[in-house]
């Protein structure tokens, strides 16, 4: 485990912040005509071809091993099938706060999961920062909280949410062996795509989901910048950092979409920042503070081990 953030791994976690933070606001282009299932099929075939056209630049491996392809598959499923089918789904009915408070929950998931299945300690630092900020989210969408009605139809929405949650860290994890395993970022995310892509069109033709496509200038645009920002640019941080610092640290980034997301609405919809939503946000950032910096003496202590 990387034990001191550098200004790489900064960069890399604002430009995943950025990219994310923005497809909230965007993907509500995706919802109406075309199923949001089919929807995630186009996403990420395009996303594919792009991907391995980067993969052909960088002369990186195409040729996987038998097992190499079984955890490019799982990576897939979980990564780019299930994950984005759920809450394209749970987008239909709940609100981008809602949906963006259980996706933050990822912080817990993936420590836990790093703890178990690749032996990484857990750092209380880190999860004290991972309260804090789901607890500012909490703050920041209260009214949403509040007036939802948990006996409705919705409620389901809502647990496609925590299962879409569970899947995209289950994908983390996953990435994460296969970056042990010698594998790119991008040749495996490449192969992950192709798999996640396959499986969602399997998905919609075995339960009669029309693959259609709108020509539209509102779904055209919004697939388009899904695809190139959304998914080539945020998965290439994003998959990166988890290389470098973890599964853990880097979910932090999940914490700070709807911090962006309110950003998008304040520019372009009229949201009206109140003080208690201005103090929400301080908690988020606050909380990114903690689980991302480490103790000066820890830093010391760091240093002197690499001398």
């Amino acid at each position: 485990m990387v034990s001191q953030i550098t200004r790489v791994d900064i960069a890399l976690f604002v430009v995943t912040v950025l990219a994310w933070g923005t497809t909230w606001f965007v993907i509500l282009g995706q919802l109406g005509v075309v199923h949001p299932v089919v929807s995630v099929g186009w996403r990420f075939l395009l996303a594919s071809l792009i991907v391995f056209g980067i993969c052909i630049a960088r002369t990186d491996r195409l040729v996987l091993t038998l097992s190499e392809h079984a955890f490019c598959a799982l990576l897939g499923l979980f990564l780019f099938c299930l994950n984005y089918g759920l809450f394209y789904t749970a987008s239909l009915s709940l609100t981008t706060g809602l949906i963006s408070i259980v996706f933050s929950t990822m912080v817990f998931w993936n420590a836990l999961g790093a703890r178990l299945f690749l032996g990484q300690p857990l750092d209380q630092r880190s999860l004290l920062g991972g309260i804090v900020g789901v607890f500012g989210l909490l703050i920041l969408f209260r009214k949403e909280l509040l007036t939802f009605d948990w006996q409705s139809e919705n409620s389901l929405a809502l647990f496609f949410c925590l299962l879409g949650t569970l899947s995209a860290s289950s994908g983390n994890l996953v990435s994460a062996t296969l970056q042990k395993r010698q594998l790119t970022v991008w040749n495996s995310t490449a192969f992950g795509m192709m798999y996640g892509t396959l499986l969602t069109f399997g998905f919609a033709l075995s339960n009669d989901l029309e693959i259609q496509f709108h020509w539209t200038t509102v779904y055209v645009g919004s697939l388009l910048y899904l695809v190139i920002v959304g998914s080539v640019i945020a998965f290439g941080s994003y998959l990166t950092l988890i290389g470098r610092i973890g599964p853990g640290p880097a979910a932090y980034a999940t914490v700070m979409f709807p911090v962006v997301a309110i950003i998008v609405s304040l520019l372009f919809e009229g949201y009206q920042l109140t003080p208690l939503a201005l103090a929400a946000v301080g908690l988020v950032v606050v909380g990114n503070w903690l689980a991302l910096s480490k103790p000066k003496d820890r830093k010391s202590a760091c240093r002197a081990c690499r001398r």
